[in-house]
């Protein structure tokens, strides 16, 4: 979703300049027109459940990766990959516990024991975030598919 909060605010703040006041009203200014702005675009980096795909989480979250991703809005209601703090599940019931979490450049290192057909195997899962593309790449892993990852919402 285009950030269009910066070209509300300025066509608001125009328009309040050039548009004459009626006797004894003072023209709005610029904080009423960016509280209008807030109020209509919501709390900044929000993210919504209603459309996947259309932000990611805070760059400066705790554990970033957190919540429920998938490869397109329609797998995000059955199909979505479910991420925590220390454990990932895949839809292919491969699930993959964190032994070491790592923050490295646009993502994380993490080292993982990943159980698939009861077979366990140690791996190296790398995640990196598009913010141009909103997406998550899942890259580096063995036992995992390489994916590109919508934001579905939280982990529930």
């Amino acid at each position: 979703m285009p950030d269009w909060r910066g070209t509300l605010l300025s066509a608001a703040v125009a328009l309040a300049a050039c548009s004459p006041s009626p006797e004894g009203e003072a023209p709005p200014d610029a904080q009423a027109a960016s509280d209008l702005v807030e109020e209509a675009a919501g709390p900044a980096g929000a993210t919504s459940t209603d459309e996947p795909g259309t932000a990611l989480p805070p760059a400066d979250a705790a554990s970033r990766y957190i919540g429920r991703w998938a490869e397109s809005a329609e797998q995000c209601r059955s199909e979505a990959w479910t991420l925590t703090r220390n454990r990932l599940t895949a839809p292919d019931d491969t699930a993959c516990d964190f032994t070491r979490i790592e923050k490295s450049p646009g993502g994380y290192a993490i080292d993982a024991v990943c159980a698939i057909d009861g077979a366990e195997e140690d791996d190296s899962i790398i995640l990196r975030f598009a913010e141009s593309a909103k997406a998550m790449l899942v890259e580096g892993a063995t036992t995992l598919p390489e994916a590109g990852l919508i934001y579905c919402g939280e982990a529930r």
